[in-house]
């Protein structure tokens, strides 16, 4: 019995051996860099700009008493938050899905190698946070989504208020929230507890508007959400406006006024000449597009910026977004076919968006054609990386160009799907046999 016991306790250090190793390996790589802060992004952050959310700026602030060594610290902590989120992934993977830990443990240095050591622990940027906050409530969603219960939904509720309130992208999980309370009538869950659950959420909402409105209020004395999304909003349908005069579009003299001005700057850089390829709707010519439109995103932004720098943050967003529907309006299809095509490339391309579009076909089909289906957790976490990939390329496709930090989310999830697809494939058998010699045992 004692050689059992000592034989168990060789085999679990074994199995930790690799995760050690891992975590050395992080730290070795943190001792020979340091901090980036100097970034396009990091400064908004460290400064409290206006159109960031409050909670990686306040976390940047807590370590202000390291003076030099801020930075640092924040790095250290960004590398030990997230070691630990992966270590919680490895668990809810072997836990729920039963995939193989060498598996599990081949994923989670992929996800070292390409999105941690690539940028997310060195730069000061609100991934060090909001990626391991992801990875937590990513499996929180499958958990909510497999069974109702009022505590695992108020877990969601929180995480997602944290994760919202250090970026503004995940906006879109309260369109899945809107999914699951579907889902839960869907499943005839009962009026009294699904009233609760709907309230949990509700009240988490609104908590976090108030927060950050609250913030800003405070900070920067308005009571608005951060004001970012109307300068964003705005770059697409001033590429696509092209070279020719629209200014007669608008009604509004102020309006006319920046819209003009900003299309003068643009056309004089050369900034959308390719705009007029989307004229036709061939795939090459949209590509063509598409490259020249990623190539002079930030240029065009900086113009609006520059255009709008003499009016407050409130009011140029608004000014932006009027701008934006007013374009918008008066070339309806040329805009929504360059949205659709950029929402396919941030997906990963034509053959990726149908092979994931086959996968949602068969799902809705099984809700369709099996009212009384229960789905097991594997089949809840494929439609959830269908969910998120798709609403998280279509948020990205609509307010920015493509960026590595907007789809490192993604690339998590895909290496978790390569990671069960793989031990489905090759190690079920394996598994199998593994969980029959313990039953022996």
């Amino acid at each position: 019995m004692e050689g059992m016991r000592k034989r168990d306790a060789s085999k679990k250090w074994l199995y930790e051996t690799p995760y050690v190793l891992l975590a050395i390996l992080i730290i070795f790589f943190l001792t020979t860099h340091s901090p980036n802060y100097t970034h396009y992004d990091a400064p908004s952050y460290i400064l409290f700009d206006p159109i960031r959310p409050p909670l990686y700026p306040f976390f940047i602030w807590l370590f202000h008493w390291a003076g030099s060594y801020q930075y640092t610290f924040i790095m250290w902590i960004h590398a030990i938050v997230t070691f630990f989120a992966l270590l919680y992934a490895r668990f809810w993977l072997k836990k729920y899905l039963k995939i193989s830990d060498f598996l599990i443990f081949t994923m989670c240095v992929i996800v070292t190698l390409t999105i941690l050591f690539h940028f997310q622990l060195l730069l000061i940027g609100a991934e060090g946070l909001s990626f391991p906050l992801f990875i937590v409530t990513f499996f929180l969603f499958i958990e909510c989504f497999k069974e109702f219960s009022l505590k695992k939904l108020t877990y969601l509720a929180l995480w997602v208020s944290l994760i919202i309130l250090t970026r503004l992208q995940f906006y879109y999980f309260y369109g899945i929230f809107i999914i699951l309370c579907a889902w839960y009538l869907y499943k005839r869950v009962s009026i009294k507890p699904l009233s609760i659950g709907v309230a949990i959420l509700l009240i988490s909402i609104l908590t976090t508007c108030i927060i950050d409105r609250s913030y800003h209020y405070f900070k920067h004395g308005f009571f608005v959400g951060a004001p970012a999304t109307g300068k964003l909003l705005v770059v697409q349908p001033l590429f696509l406006a092209g070279r020719g005069d629209v200014t007669h579009y608008f009604k509004n003299l102020k309006q006319r006024q920046y819209a003009h001005e900003m299309l003068v700057k643009v056309n004089e850089q050369h900034l959308n000449q390719d705009a007029n390829l989307l004229n036709a709707t061939k795939p090459s010519y949209y590509e063509l597009a598409y490259e020249s439109y990623n190539r002079n995103y930030i240029a065009i932004f900086h113009i609006v910026s520059q255009v709008l720098a003499p009016v407050t943050p409130t009011e140029s967003s608004k000014i932006a977004q009027d701008i934006t529907n007013t374009l918008m309006s008066h070339e309806p299809k040329k805009n929504l076919l360059f949205f659709l095509w950029k929402f396919i490339q941030f997906i990963g391309g034509i053959s990726l968006f149908l092979f994931f579009l086959i996968i949602t076909s068969a799902f809705f089909a099984k809700i369709v054609l099996n009212r009384n289906w229960n789905p097991d957790y594997a089949q809840i976490f494929v439609a959830m990386i269908l969910l998120m990939t798709f609403l998280n390329a279509a948020v990205v496709a609509m307010f920015e160009t493509y960026s590595g930090a907007y789809f490192c989310y993604s690339q998590f999830i895909f290496y978790c799907l390569a990671a069960f697809l793989a031990d489905r494939v090759f190690f079920s058998g394996m598994n199998l046999q593994l969980n029959t010699s313990n039953e022996a045992i």
